[in-house]
């Protein structure tokens, strides 16, 4: 006898005073255009990895979300860093990635940014939020996103993307209280 076990995805949770029909509608579209958005942080996030040819391109695309979080005042959690930083080599030492080797031949961390959309105050998901999410699509598109192979998702990438997501949840954790007034 086999069972399977299968997790419910979350349930979307907007942000207080949100127009949760029109968000749920614009997050549907965002989950359902295969580009790899997934719902995360019990429904308070949605996050992705974006993969380009080289760290050029994967500057530029920063470089051009960078300016949009200016325009739309609000900012992601993200990272992009190198297969020998540091800071990734102690997390995969500490069992928090694959291998090194894995990373090297396999990850080329350089090339690839993980980004998570979230608001902080009021928690959950925002209108900047998910608008900021789809807006993030289409400069990929524009800075020439690789397409990563469905045998990439479970294997090199997939580590690295953990290892990358893993770097955002600490410098969020760290960053203290972004979203209040300043005295």
């Amino acid at each position: 006898m086999s069972t399977t076990t299968t997790t419910a995805a979350p349930t979307p949770r907007f942000s207080k005073g949100s127009d949760e029909s029109s968000l749920s509608s614009t997050l549907q579209t965002l989950l359902g255009q295969g580009r790899g958005w997934a719902l995360v942080n019990d429904g308070e996030a949605v996050e992705r990895s974006f993969k380009f040819k080289n760290f050029a391109k994967t500057w530029d695309f920063m470089t051009a979300v960078s300016l949009q979080c200016k325009i739309h005042n609000h900012h992601p959690e993200w990272s992009n860093v190198s297969p020998n930083h540091p800071i990734l080599l102690k997390k995969i030492e500490q069992g928090v990635s694959k291998t090194r080797k894995k990373l090297k031949t396999r990850g080329q961390v350089y090339n690839t940014t993980f980004i998570r959309w979230t608001t902080h105050v009021p928690k959950g998901l925002s209108d900047k939020d998910l608008k900021l999410a789809l807006i993030c699509d289409v400069l990929a598109k524009d800075f020439g996103e690789v397409e990563v192979l469905a045998s990439e998702a479970t294997t090199g990438t997939e580590a690295v993307s953990c290892g990358i997501r893993g770097l955002a949840d600490k410098a969020a954790g760290t960053a203290g209280d972004c979203c209040t007034p300043k005295k």
